[in-house]
């Protein structure tokens, strides 16, 4: 297994994801094994900022946020991570420099080690699937956005304290997270060897979005899943 894109002080990913690790990784690409926070349920409308239901389409095919029972346990699933990711300087930096650059840089770091792995036609063909299958599930997470508006957790509970740069969208579904996984799905279709690095990676970009106070589980969750389902769309043509 090659090295990782960028290094982390040694015990930071455990401080916020302790059942995580990069040399075992997570085979069904999940972001949480909390049973509690695996199943979203529906409602029949969105949420906007004044906190008034919004009656319009599933924008995208994206499935309707979580009802505010289910809210209410991941908002306790947020203050348990964020505690965590501020509780020492090194975790929070780990959790600051991922939410901020696991949707992009640390999978452009993947691909030009896949670059030199492969050659330049062989490693540019499968950069450009990656960066294809990433652009898909953004767009789609932006359009779910504009229609769900859903305020982020730090937004909802004020006792929680945000990591890095405070997001200017909307909560739901969460971006990053999404393209993440759309990497890492076309990355594993790419070089199989490494698969269970890619999806630690994903996984912990999750994860850190939820540490650092601006996501829900239930963003991270349906990001994930369209990230994947953009991934293994445009993996397809390698079959």
């Amino acid at each position: 297994m090659g090295p990782l894109a960028w290094p982390y002080p040694a015990g930071v990913p455990a401080a916020i994801d302790p059942d995580a690790s990069p040399a075992r990784g997570t085979g069904d690409m999940s972001i949480f094994t909390n049973p509690q926070l695996q199943h979203v349920l529906p409602v029949p409308t969105g949420i906007n900022r004044l906190g008034f239901p919004t009656y319009g389409p599933l924008p995208g095919g994206v499935q309707n946020p979580p009802n505010a029972f289910v809210e209410a346990a991941e908002l306790d699933e947020v203050r348990r991570r964020n505690a965590m990711a501020n509780a020492s300087p090194q975790a929070h930096a780990f959790t600051e420099q991922l939410a901020t650059t696991g949707g992009s840089r640390v999978w452009k770091d993947f691909a030009h080690q896949y670059r030199q792995q492969v050659g330049f036609v062989r490693g540019w063909l499968g950069t450009g699937l990656m960066h294809v299958a990433m652009g898909t599930t953004a767009l789609q997470s932006k359009f779910a956005k504009g229609g769900y508006d859903r305020l982020h957790p730090f937004e909802v509970d004020r006792s929680i304290r945000p990591i890095g740069q405070l997001p200017r969208d909307s909560s739901y579904p969460n971006e990053d997270t999404a393209k993440a996984y759309a990497a890492s799905t076309v990355l594993t279709q790419l070089w199989p060897a490494r698969a269970y690095e890619f999806n630690w990676w994903a996984r912990q970009t999750g994860l850190a979005k939820v540490a650092a106070g601006t996501s829900f589980p239930s963003d991270v969750q349906i990001g994930a899943r369209l990230g994947m389902a953009a991934g293994a769309r445009t993996s397809s043509v390698l079959w």
